[in-house]
């Protein structure tokens, strides 16, 4: 297991072995960007947690070579972020991504490339929006057999706004690939709330398909648990807590962030 804090866009390291190795840059001028580069060379897991009270610029790159499989969770907990994920696997290689975020404003772009063989991702992303929030998630099958699976679910609260850009590429002769999306979004404002899936595919030889959704939770499910004397608050809690429920080790941490939004 490799533990890595990112505090104030400081990098810590908790606990790691020789199954990654970290490359960190210094902000660059122009920009004041941070960049993190991870590169997974041997088959492990590892938690990166983010805090910061201000707003945060990042670049994170993360590569999984060739064979290797990895289970990667993050935790945010930050006013205002701007970071750019990159993604890169290698023939074979397995990436099981698992995110939560308790964030203000983000603006977040994704890019993921399947660039060997048999690659394969599983990328799971909740949050909880309580002012803009904008993520774009670009999935490129650069090589034939390759899966992705993208789910993001978010919940949209106080002065949130909520957008998912979800686009799948596969381009002509890239065969026998799996491009899967599902987005869902509950909120609970009247402020606008977006789901644009794309999937651009070039080869027949392909499944691809999506799902999007943007609603309220069940008034018969909030009914019927207030009719076993549960509260109204205490309903949208549960209700809550199962909608973002994902096989994370940042578990008990989520469910206390839950908490303090539905008490």
């Amino acid at each position: 297991m490799n533990k890595i804090r990112v505090i104030d866009e400081q990098v810590l390291f908790d606990e790691s072995d020789d199954k990654i190795e970290v490359t960190l840059s210094d902000k660059l001028d122009i920009f004041d960007i941070i960049k993190l580069n991870i590169k997974v060379v041997q088959s492990t897991d590892i938690e990166i947690y983010y805090e910061s009270e201000t707003e945060s610029k990042l670049d994170v790159i993360i590569e999984i070579k060739e064979d290797v499989i990895c289970n990667l969770y993050e935790l945010k907990k930050e006013n205002a972020v701007k970071i750019q994920y990159k993604y890169y696997l290698e023939k074979n290689a397995e990436l099981q991504v698992h995110k939560f975020y308790n964030c203000n404003i983000v603006k977040e772009l994704d890019i993921i490339e399947l660039n060997g063989e048999s690659a394969s991702i599983v990328y799971k992303f909740h949050t909880i929006s309580t002012d803009t929030q904008k993520y774009d998630v670009l999935v490129y099958h650069n090589s034939s057999r390759t899966r992705s699976q993208i789910m993001n679910k978010g919940v949209n609260i106080k002065n949130g706004s909520l957008a998912f850009n979800v686009t799948g590429v596969v381009y002509n002769g890239i065969v026998d690939c799996e491009v899967d999306q599902n987005n869902r979004i509950i909120t609970m404002n009247e402020n606008l709330c977006n789901i644009n899936p794309n999937l651009l595919i070039e080869e027949n030889d392909v499944i691809a398909n999506h799902a999007a959704l943007i609603g309220k939770f069940d008034e018969e499910q909030i009914f019927y648990l207030m009719s076993r004397g549960i509260p109204k608050e205490e309903a949208i809690r549960l209700l809550t807590r199962g909608f973002l429920q994902d096989e994370t080790t940042y578990q008990e941490e989520i469910q206390e962030i839950i908490d303090t939004y539905w008490r």
